[in-house]
């Protein structure tokens, strides 16, 4: 896997340097393109022999890695000494000097390459050799393995088991199947049981089956597990073991016939298998249904029955957690007064996995002293731990998910290993990371690396992988996190592979440093980098962990032997003397760092970054009093996508320093006071997200050119935002030139409009866009009344609503009106008295809150939500939240 992410980075690297071809010398350019089709048959051999042996450690997979690390450190010097000479006059000569170097460097990288070649040529003719069924590294999945929460009650799961019992018994006569889903140990195999016994109980249906799929299947099997189970319809299986598959499906397919049934197909990991099963269950018009488990949502869509909603199972809550656990050990006694407390701790621990809890109280039990506190203590500690009993047992089930994923996927999954526990990952800065990493694979010619990064995301949350906690109403990715056990797996794995390393002392660096060469490194000192500096290291990735360190104050240097730096992510530390080492870094494609007043020559820090060439992302944490002025040379870099600081900053007006060429910036954060000139329209054509800050001084907006901010468009999200205080005495006849009406974008996807000076009337003018999904007006400051009635053929997408609703008077909606609308968030509002019953009918509204705003807009908004209970409307939702400052001001009236 690190050898594939290594390849993929490697054509990367070759791409770039074939965008400066006229720069290269054309013999080079020859053995770049030979070289490119080399890696790029190796890429693929290795995604196709990946598919094939999933789960498999190659005993040369080490030697592959290597030789790809290495050929990727020539290919990549090659690209430094040609990145740093091309603009310059002398370039041509500078290159003739550098001729002997260049030529090594491709020949070397061109013997790497040929060994690997030759590695993949001997894996190519063992696969031909050996038959599939008999290969040593194709282990089957070891059921016996595999535990279950089996519990007299299936706690927590209540809520689950009523729900697949609704669908088991509903009224429709057509066969339907009914998928759960969710990571694995989550209770899905439990839950699927405690149905499946159930129904035998009830005797509803006439035959049951169960089968049990996993990975490695094979077919046979299956229907063979499938006559056992139905016993008494089918005659003696020994007398059928002889029989085609045919054959038994088709006595499965007799067996079914004329019956209600159902049937159990557990753990099933593709749609294959599914098309392999499926044509041996009649529908018999008459109820049957099948129950099938998966941990794929894809594999789920695809079998899952039109209509019947997919079931998804979440974790276990802190009370549902120690009610398991209490009942797992206990029975239907009562846990001893003196364990409770510690007894709830253990159990949050568990993160809400049933699996980690099912294990846990087998270790107490097997233990033989229960009752003793110093034991549970004792497992309190372990639970944490990557080398307990408790990770290694429940490692055994959750590493099938790790081994069944695709070739592409793992990079990016293993990648999760660099963020701290319990973090939230802002997705948008994890999607840039793996983009600057280079093992990103597009997958035709005209999607961009985000595009791609956004996808292989959602299939990791789709394989129960990652967890979601936050997006946009759209079901676009906000945040997401991993539990803890998957974490240790990640991080495992990845130090196996030599993919990425955590390091937490010197004595670590050098204890492995010649054995296991490190690309990625997770610091925990910044002692460590001392440590490295001693060594010609091919480092490419530094993550500075502040949050699990105490040297709080310590200011890291950075040496220049770290020449093949790609990725610098220490959105915490300010680092010394950065500005003086940065231009050393040629390879940097993306950096996250700290600004503050300990910087020092942050304009010559700022211009010797804007002349690194395959810089494509800077993230900047500024704790700084002064403005910051970014140089021309900002917009002239040719790789750069995204450009994100949390203070305002100022750009150079690029009309004036002969700037003609569109530029691939896809992300402005916190520009200020920006003119939006036609030549700077024609630069930013690939802008997505826009965050635009005007302050400083009060202003004609017509200075700054906004009637050709329509033409960015490319632009999904905008977030405008005036500085209130230019603003906090206007009149009530404030100057037309105040007042907002330009047009938008019309590809416009998310709105913020905060301290605008937008009239209420004037919502026609955002109304019109119609790919709008969020909107956000808040801190409104036209300072005059206004109404808004809402009009039909208008916010046909919108789904999100927040605004605090500044001096709107009166607000007349109908419920034809916002027709896509799920969510409202009022805040501070103070200028209406009701919502309007017209967004208390729209049929797809179905949460409500309110964040101190006045009693009476409270009151409304819970007779809203009294009508939709009498309605039997329950998943409808009103919230109501007050700030500290508002609960003093209500009780005081």
């Amino acid at each position: 896997m690190a050898a594939y992410a290594a390849l993929l980075s490697l054509v990367r690297s070759l791409h770039q340097i074939l965008d400066l071809q006229q720069h290269i010398d054309p013999l080079h350019k020859e053995k770049i393109i030979s070289l490119h089709e080399k890696v790029d048959s190796i890429v693929t051999f290795l995604e196709d022999y990946s598919g094939k042996h999933r789960g498999r450690h190659d005993r040369v997979g080490n030697e592959i890695r290597n030789a790809a690390y290495e050929a990727q450190d020539f290919v990549d010097s090659y690209l430094g000494s040609v990145s740093t000479t091309h603009d310059d006059r002398s370039s041509f000569e500078a290159r003739r000097d550098h001729e002997v170097s260049l030529d090594r460097d491709l020949d070397m990288a061109f013997e790497r390459i040929d060994f690997i070649l030759d590695e993949t040529a001997k894996m190519k003719n063992r696969d031909t050799a050996e038959d599939l069924r008999s290969r040593t590294f194709s282990s089957p999945v070891d059921h016996s393995s595999t535990v279950e929460v089996t519990v007299n009650k299936v706690v927590g799961f209540d809520d689950d088991l009523n729900v697949i019992k609704e669908c088991l018994y509903e009224d429709s006569s057509k066969l339907q199947i009914i998928p759960i889903v969710g990571m694995g140990g989550i209770g899905k195999t439990t839950l699927a049981r405690r149905t499946y016994e159930d129904s035998l109980r009830a005797q509803y249906f006439d035959i049951l089956g169960w089968t049990t799929v996993s990975g490695e299947y094979q077919r046979r099997d299956i229907l063979l597990e499938l006559l056992q189970s139905f016993k008494k319809y089918t005659t003696d299986l020994n007398e059928r073991s002889g029989e085609s598959e045919a054959q038994l499906a088709t006595l499965v397919h007799k067996n079914l016939s004329g019956r209600r049934y159902l049937i159990v197909i557990d753990d099933i990991w593709s749609t294959k298998a599914w098309d392999d099963l499926k044509m041996a269950f009649p529908d018999n018009d008459n109820g049957s249904r099948i129950l099938l488990t998966t941990r794929l949502s894809d594999v789920a869509d695809y079998a899952g029955s039109s209509g019947i909603p997919i079931h998804q199972m979440k974790l276990l809550n802190e009370d549902q957690s120690w009610k398991l656990l209490e009942e797992k050990i206990f029975g239907k006694e009562s846990c001893p007064l003196h364990l409770v407390e510690l007894g709830k701790k253990v159990a949050r621990n568990c993160k809400g996995l049933p699996l980690t809890i099912v294990v846990v109280a087998g270790l107490l039990l097997s233990s033989g002293n229960k009752m003793e506190e110093e034991l549970w203590e004792s497992l309190l500690e372990n639970i944490s731990s990557m080398e307990s009993t408790i990770s290694v047992q429940c490692s055994k089930i959750l590493c099938l998910s790790y081994d069944w994923l695709p070739l592409r996927l793992k990079p990016c999954f293993l990648y999760i290993a660099a963020f701290p526990e319990d973090f939230e990952i802002d997705v948008s800065e994890l999607i840039m990371l793996w983009v600057a990493e280079g093992f990103l694979k597009p997958s035709n010619e005209s999607k961009c690396l985000e595009d791609v990064g956004k996808g292989c995301l959602e299939d990791l949350v789709k394989r129960n992988m990652i967890l979601v906690s936050e997006k946009w109403p759209d079901g676009e990715l906000l945040a997401v996190g991993i539990h803890d056990l998957l974490r240790k797996i990640c991080i495992t794995k990845a130090e196996e592979e030599g993919f990425l390393h955590h390091v937490s002392s010197t004595r670590n660096v050098r204890n492995d440093a010649k054995e296991n060469p490190k690309r990625r490194l997770i610091a925990h000192s910044a002692y460590i980098l001392e440590e490295l500096e001693t060594q010609d290291s091919s480092l490419r990735t530094i993550f500075y962990d502040m949050e699990n360190t105490v040297e709080t104050w310590d200011f890291p240097t950075l040496s220049p032997k770290f020449r093949h730096l790609s990725t610098l992510n220490s959105p915490n530390m300010t680092w010394c003397d950065l500005s003086g080492v940065i231009s050393t870094f040629v390879n940097l494609r993306y950096i996250s760092f700290f600004i503050d007043d300990t910087i020092s020559h942050l304009d010559q820090f700022f211009a010797s970054l804007s002349k690194l060439p395959n810089l494509e992302t800077i993230i900047a944490n500024v704790f700084y009093n002064e403005d910051l002025q970014l140089p021309y040379e900002i917009l002239r870099m040719p790789k750069l996508r995204h450009l994100i600081m949390s203070f305002p900053y100022h750009l150079s007006d690029p009309s004036n320093i002969g700037i003609i060429n569109k530029s691939d910036l896809q992300t402005l954060d916190k520009v200020s006071n920006f003119i939006f000139t036609e030549d700077v329209i024609k630069i930013l054509v690939n802008l997505k997200k826009l965050t635009v800050v005007y302050e400083g001084y009060a202003y004609d907006q017509d200075d700054f050119n906004l009637n050709n901010l329509f033409r960015l468009q490319n632009l999904e999200e905008l977030e405008f935002s005036i500085g209130l205080h230019h603003y906090t005495f206007l009149p009530d006849s404030c100057s037309p030139s105040l007042i907002w009406n330009y047009v938008f974008p019309i590809s416009l996807k998310k709105l913020t409009l905060q301290g605008v000076p937008f009239p209420w009337e004037n919502m026609t003018i955002i109304g019109s866009l119609p790919d709008l999904q969020v909107l956000k007006i808040v801190e409104n400051c036209i300072e005059r009344v206004s109404e808004w009635t809402t009009m039909g053929g208008q916010f046909l997408q919108l789904k999100l609503f927040y605004s605090s609703l500044d001096y709107l008077v009166k607000w007349e909606v109908e419920k034809e009106h916002l027709p896509s609308l799920e969510s409202l968030f009022f805040e501070g509002v103070r200028w209406i008295d009701e919502i309007p019953y017209g967004l208390g009918e729209i049929d797809s509204l179905r949460l409500i809150e309110l964040r101190s705003c006045r009693v009476s807009l409270v009151n409304s908004a819970k007779r809203i939500q009294k009508q939709h209970d009498e309605n039997g409307d329950y998943a409808f939702q009103v919230n109501v939240v007050y700030s500290e400052y508002m609960k003093n001001f209500y009780r005081s009236i």
